[in-house]
């Protein structure tokens, strides 16, 4: 059994059956010089973005289970008194002390040199000096991140941290009530929250979602103040964001991400009594048809499907290790400038993606194809 990183080692098998430990299911890459293999797909009772090392493990983040109906959702499913807690529109890391050094990695199992770079920014390192087996989990959010290119209604620089889960030894989650109380000991910023709420307080929750809406966030996971139970809902205009941000990429995505969000809409619309007027038709006919159309005049005039991120950066080296993040998870990317700023450096850069391109310039070229 080998990869490029040559046999694995023996520790794997004291976690994966044999069959499991090979290229396909497990990726090798470094960071920095320590060795770390990611788990590409679900294995048993690990799940897809469990990360390997000689001493220990972390486990991928659990999926968390979606509700298109707020009211039947949370009848169906909670039993129990809950919290809401706003559900931030970032992309979310783990953060985990091994051996002294605390490394953030990604959903997929990647260590992210952009998190590394801004944690102290953020996360005071007492917190694992105090709790050196956690791992906390939390959400980057801010318009200059290299992962997102939505735009964020309440930021307009920058990034922040916020704390979403926070987990013992045994990869456990804490009570909601237990989280509340150390993060806010320790000064690091959490999701707002709400609660706790019983089941048949549903007004109470409408209106926070109603709330949230308008000012244009994205959502909220309610949670069982056990602990056991997740369940997310998210708000009507951030479905209609993610169209908008990703009309562009309709040759790059799976059918699915738009379908879903379609359906999310229509939910909201029929459980909220919302009668969609001519506003709400414009602005989700203008998210759907104004990118691909805008993509598609730049194909035709030989360009290709690209996003633009910047972003700020402590250290110069930071830029190099996140272009070759980003080359190693598939997405080509290419600096258009890099300069200094105050005290950091601004990063600008742009993603590429030639799959979709290929596709839409086929069809806009006039080759015909099945569907």
């Amino acid at each position: 059994m080998t990869d490029m990183a040559g046999t694995f080692p023996e520790y794997l098998s004291s976690y994966l059956p044999e069959e499991r430990i090979n290229k396909d299911n497990l990726q090798y890459f470094k960071y920095k010089g320590r060795g770390f293999y990611r788990l590409r797909k679900e294995a048993g009772k690990y799940p897809r973005g469990t990360v390997f090392w000689e001493e220990g493990l972390l486990l991928g983040y659990q999926r968390i289970k979606r509700i298109i109906m707020l009211s039947e959702g949370i009848r169906r499913n909670l039993s129990v008194p809950f919290f809401v807690e706003e559900k931030m529109e970032g992309y979310n890391v783990r953060l985990r002390q091994i051996n002294g050094t605390v490394y953030a990695f990604t959903r997929g199992g990647f260590v992210c040199p952009f998190t590394m770079d801004r944690l102290r920014d953020f996360i005071p390192i007492e917190f694992f000096q105090r709790y050196p087996d956690y791992t906390l989990c939390i959400e980057v959010v801010g318009p200059e991140n290299p992962y997102n290119s939505e735009e964020i209604p309440y930021m307009d620089e920058d990034i922040d941290f916020f704390a979403f889960d926070l987990k013992d030894s045994s990869g456990k989650s804490l009570r909601p009530q237990q989280r509340y109380r150390i993060l806010e000991d320790v000064g690091i910023k959490s999701v707002r929250y709400w609660g706790p709420f019983s089941p048949a307080e549903v007004d109470s929750v409408r209106r926070i979602i109603e709330e949230l809406d308008r000012e244009g966030r994205e959502g909220v996971v309610m949670k069982s103040v056990d602990g056991e139970i997740e369940l997310k809902y998210v708000t009507l205009s951030s479905c209609i964001r993610d169209l908008e941000a990703t009309g562009h990429l309709m040759t790059e995505l799976q059918g699915g991400f738009y379908i879903q969000r379609i359906l999310r809409i229509a939910a909201i619309l029929t459980e909220f009594g919302i009668e969609p007027d001519e506003r709400l038709k414009l602005a989700l006919a203008d998210a759907m048809l104004l990118p691909i159309m805008e993509t598609m005049k730049e194909v035709l005039k030989g360009g290709s499907i690209m996003e633009k991120f910047s972003i700020r950066v402590n250290s110069e080296e930071t830029v190099r290790l996140i272009m070759e993040h980003l080359k190693k998870t598939g997405t080509k990317a290419e600096i258009s400038s890099v300069e200094r700023s105050e005290d950091r450096w601004k990063v600008s850069f742009y993603k590429i993606f030639q799959k979709g391109t290929k596709v839409l310039r086929k069809g806009l070229t006039g080759h015909g194809f099945y569907d």
